[in-house]
Parts: structure tokens; C-alpha cells; sequence
């Protein structure tokens, strides 16, 4: 019965190292930046590499200010327009669309202007 325990005890160290190993694509983090004189309010819809669905924020940005945002890396960014925004909440995907950005390693950091 103790080698059992201790079989299973190994087996579950070494499952759970092995899965700790996985790597999933790093967060990058950058901001937006509004460049204009006004206040813009955007819509940001994001297909992240391995989810299934998209994400979906909408978001006023003041006068020459920034949005702090955060994705995984591979991830395509699109700054949506009102067509872009109706599709997705039909249920449908904009994602064959050409991106505003898909995310790098590079972008870390940055301020990209919109």
C-alpha cells in the first residue's frame, strides 16, 4: 500500500510539473492613445490566440490621453466601427477583417496613437 501511495504521490508531482511547464503566450501591456483634440469613444474588440470568442469594450478616451490595456501576445486588436460593433453582437466574427493591431512582444510598453 506505501508504494502505491508513493507511485501515485510521484506521478501526481511530476503531472503537475509538467503542466506548470505549459506556456501560455505572455501579457504585453501598452497603451492607447488618443491624439485628437476631442474625446473619442472607442470599441475595442480583441481575439486572444486559444479563446474561443472575442472581447468587447467600449471606452471614452479624454483629449490627448491613453488607455492602458493588456493582451496576450498574437492577440488581434480592432478598433471597431459602429458595422463592425453591430456584427459582433449578432454573434458573428470580424476577426477576417484586417486588425487595428495584433499584439507583440515589441508593443510592451509603447503608446500607440489612434
Amino acid at each position: 500500500m506505501k508504494s502505491l501511495t508513493l507511485f501515485l504521490a510521484i506521478v501526481t508531482f511530476y503531472g503537475s510539473t509538467c503542466l506548470a511547464q505549459q506556456k501560455e503566450p505572455a501579457l504585453v501591456q501598452f497603451k492607447l492613445k488618443n491624439a485628437s483634440l476631442l474625446p473619442k469613444r472607442i470599441t475595442i474588440i480583441s481575439y486572444q490566440p486559444g479563446d474561443p470568442g472575442n472581447g468587447t469594450e467600449s471606452v471614452t478616451v479624454a483629449p490627448k490621453s491613453e488607455k492602458e490595456v493588456k493582451f496576450k501576445e498574437g492577440t488581434k486588436i480592432y478598433l471597431a466601427n459602429s458595422k463592425q460593433v453591430d456584427a459582433v453582437m449578432s454573434g458573428k466574427r470580424i476577426d477576417s477583417d484586417k486588425p487595428f493591431l495584433i499584439v507583440q512582444k515589441n508593443n510592451g510598453g509603447k503608446t500607440i496613437p489612434f
